[in-house]
């Protein structure tokens, strides 16, 4: 590993995957353990708490926040607009793909939950796969974008352990998803360097994925 790097820098990376080593472990073995709901809460409260929000704040320092979330500024018209299609496309896509097909079966209960659940999940994800890493590596695209990405794609193996789940197309298309969406977030935020833009568009893909994945797997 570089020595030119900081103390906080070489313990993100190390942390890291073995976050995501864990992550794959946990998931399945909680949800074999207890019944799929409850494993699902106790793995997804210890991974939103435990690693989102308190890795994300330990390695973005709360004093870092305003500017980390900062709308974006300095940009020329053109470039505004690149940055606002990029925002708002993948959620159309998602919408379109997962949200439309299963729109007569998405009960308010259903809606309710999955806006909560996408609000919660994409702020925290945020803070931490993108926050973190842009705010210890602000110059680096290979650390702050590419390293971050790869674990944040790998993470998902572990829904896909998942004790009975269900994902439209699979594993695979989870995977997909994950390291396409990790690519545009990861590059809003590298652009931007702020997480206001991948934040606004991680909860409002969450919230249309969400709502097919509940209604996949769950009965409201």
């Amino acid at each position: 590993m570089d020595s030119r790097l900081r103390p906080s820098q070489k313990t993100l990376l190390v942390l890291s995957p073995v976050v995501v080593m864990v992550l794959i472990y946990l998931f399945p073995t909680l949800t074999h353990v207890f019944d799929r709901t409850r494993g699902l809460i106790i793995a997804f409260v210890l991974y939103w708490v435990g690693i989102c929000f308190v890795m994300g704040l330990v390695f973005t320092r709360p004093v870092r926040l305003g500017k980390l979330y900062a709308r974006p500024a300095g940009f020329g018209t053109a470039d505004y607009i690149v940055l606002l299609l990029l925002t708002c496309l993948p959620v159309l896509l998602v919408f379109m793909i997962s949200f439309l097909p299963n729109m007569t079966g998405a009960t308010p209960k259903l809606l309710a939950l999955a806006a909560l659940l996408a609000l919660i999940n994409g702020t925290l994800e945020e803070l931490f796969w993108r926050g973190a890493f842009i705010s210890q590596f602000p110059h680096s695209f290979r650390f702050a974008v590419l390293y971050p990405l790869v674990l944040f794609t790998a993470w998902h193996i572990s829904l896909g352990l998942i004790k009975g789940a269900s994902f439209h197309g699979g594993i695979f298309a989870l995977l997909a998803g994950a390291a396409i969406m990790g690519l545009l977030w990861g590059w809003l935020t590298w652009k931007t360097k702020s997480i206001y833009l991948s934040t606004l568009s991680h909860i409002g893909v969450n919230f249309f994925a969400f709502t097919e994945v509940l209604h996949t797997n769950f009965s409201f």
